[in-house]
């Protein structure tokens, strides 16, 4: 299934307090759709993360990547009692009290004493005296054998007490997500022209490749611009050799695009003949529309929305308007804004 059905699916699971668990390969974004979660879920009160005791006005969301811990991390230190009984110190990392998320994430990669500690608490809500308290849910996540992660079989009591949710990639539900997420409109404009390379996983290259994680990480490093002539080198250190190759090429397109000034004032400018080329300048009329003072923006963006509706589909200009209302809101508010989202009903706020 796609991101999203599995986003729904795990709604719906811990609505009948039951814990789901999210298996998939490695850097799709089973995170993110954890954190999404936890964003639908705390209703407008603050989430803290770490916090073992929120107030009613917060929620809670503690991720312990299982492979870094130890048994005691979790399940306490024993000791002797004043009346010689054997009881165990926590460390005051488990949740207390308060409403929250408990997300037990590369639970395949964690130590056998671990996860033994973790089913435990699946199964029976505690671990030795420590309760987990009714306000918290537990989500698990991890890869697969196949997925070369250091990953081992699952016990078959973590199948037997959790609902698994088996999930791929879905390049629409990541391409919703990375604009939402402020991804570089370089990286949204090649995934959106050549989705293909979104992910791409071979068990037997130990090289980077790509993946919505390392699209994302590129993303990061791209915002802060970097010198050019280093540009690809970083994007093989994320995406690998030829993927990166292939991303320049696309980035070399923007020395073809029509003139942008001419575009935001309106004058008659011809369309691109290509598709790669139409992404490219859609791309970088992002780039000047996010740069545009409050006075330029409106008339900015109206005349870029009536250029980019000459574009052989529509796709051209939902993609436009859901990369730019990231970083301009204000553009919602225009009149150009709602004709072109009553024109086009599936565009997704």
């Amino acid at each position: 299934m796609k991101p999203s059905q599995a986003l729904l699916m795990m709604k719906s699971v811990l609505k009948g307090s039951n814990t789901p668990f999210l298996l998939g390969g490695t850097g799709i974004g089973k995170s993110a759709i954890v954190r999404s979660y936890v964003d639908s879920v705390s209703e407008g009160r603050e989430v803290l993360v770490d916090e073992i005791n929120p107030t009613a006005k917060q929620f809670g969301f503690i991720d312990f990547r299982l492979s870094l811990y130890e048994s005691v991390d979790l399940g306490g230190l024993p000791y002797i009692d004043d009346e010689n009984q054997q009881k165990r110190a926590f460390l005051g990392n488990l949740p207390i009290g308060g409403e929250g998320v408990l997300f037990f994430d590369e639970y395949a990669q964690a130590h056998n004493s671990i996860q033994a500690i973790c089913g435990q608490l699946l199964y029976e809500g505690k671990i030795g005296d420590y309760v987990l308290p009714k306000g918290w849910k537990v989500i698990c996540a991890g890869n697969r054998a196949t997925d070369r992660a250091g990953s081992n079989k699952l016990p078959s009591h973590v199948v037997g007490r959790c609902t698994m949710i088996n999930f791929e990639h879905d390049t629409n539900d990541w391409l919703a997500w990375a604009t939402k997420n402020d991804v570089h409109p370089d990286v949204l404009g090649y995934i959106s022209f050549q989705p293909e390379y979104l992910n791409v996983f071979d068990s037997k290259v130990t090289s980077p490749q790509p993946s919505p994680r390392a699209w994302t990480r590129l993303s990061d490093t791209l915002k802060t611009n970097p010198p050019e002539e280093i540009i690809q080198l970083i994007c093989e250190g994320d995406i690998g050799e030829t993927p990166a190759i292939e991303f320049m090429s696309f980035l070399s397109l923007k020395n073809d695009v029509p003139d942008l000034e001419d575009i935001v004032e309106g004058k008659d400018v011809e369309v691109p003949d290509s598709g790669g080329l139409m992404y490219a300048t859609v791309c970088a009329l992002v780039t000047v529309l996010k740069e545009a003072s409050n006075s330029d923006i409106t008339d900015w963006f109206e005349n870029s929305v009536a250029y980019i509706k000459k574009f052989p589909t529509p796709e051209f200009g939902i993609f436009f308007v859901r990369s730019l209302i990231g970083a301009r809101p204000d553009i919602v508010d225009t009149s150009t804004y709602a004709q072109f989202k009553v024109e086009n009903q599936d565009l997704e706020v």
